[in-house]
């Protein structure tokens, strides 16, 4: 049976500010630098064979953090979805500025083109395009560190979801979904969102 340890980069300080990050270049705060040692503590004793990590920052370092001296295998097709003209902006502005696009995202994203960005759907066809390549490793244990937006994405494909998934899960910052799969079974999804690993969070809802 093989064991996907799916893990939200910790906290940066666009999360407490209400800013879209995208592909944005953002660091991890203190709060963010220190979730990512407690993931490390969580992870110690499971031995994770194989890590993913996409290649932005935030997620590179909580990566390098939680598994030290292993090899990190930055990957682009679980890279943040591309918000174009959004990234960078307060959410609270484009809810003001852009209303009609704003009510798609919060009522059915699933048809969401981001403003010189990309599409939910693309997004969504570079995690079912993952997810084979998960399928396909050797390895019994694997670790993905990648961003709230992919996450979803993979666990849409992973369970089949149809037209309304991106709300369905609700995943926090340093935060660890686990699926397992197998032959008979496929994919199963065994914990969703574990923080109790954490000291603190910051609710991120839109």
């Amino acid at each position: 049976m093989k064991t996907i340890c799916l893990i939200r980069h910790g906290e940066t300080q666009a999360n407490r500010d209400g800013i879209f990050r995208g592909r944005g270049e953002v660091p991890l705060s203190p709060a963010g630098l220190k979730q990512a040692q407690e993931l490390r503590a969580y992870f110690a004793p499971l031995g994770e064979q194989r890590v993913f990590s996409s290649p932005l920052q935030r997620a590179t370092q909580t990566a390098t953090a939680c598994f030290p001296g292993r090899a990190i295998e930055l990957q682009e097709l679980v890279n943040n979805l591309d918000l174009g003209r959004w990234a960078g902006r307060k959410k609270k502005e484009i809810a003001a500025e852009e209303p009609e696009l704003w009510r798609r995202w919060l009522e059915e994203p699933e048809r969401m083109v981001f403003p010189g960005g990309e599409s939910l759907a693309a997004m969504k066809a570079r995690a079912r395009h993952f997810n084979r390549l998960l399928l396909e490793a050797s390895e019994e244990r694997i670790a993905v560190v990648s961003h709230r937006s992919v996450l979803k994405a993979l666990l849409a494909e992973s369970l089949g979801l149809g037209e309304k998934w991106f709300w369905k899960f609700h995943l926090d910052n340093a935060s660890i979904t686990v699926l397992l799969h197998d032959a008979s079974r496929g994919f199963v999804l065994a914990k969703l969102n574990e923080t109790a690993h954490l000291s603190a969070t910051v609710f991120e809802w839109d």
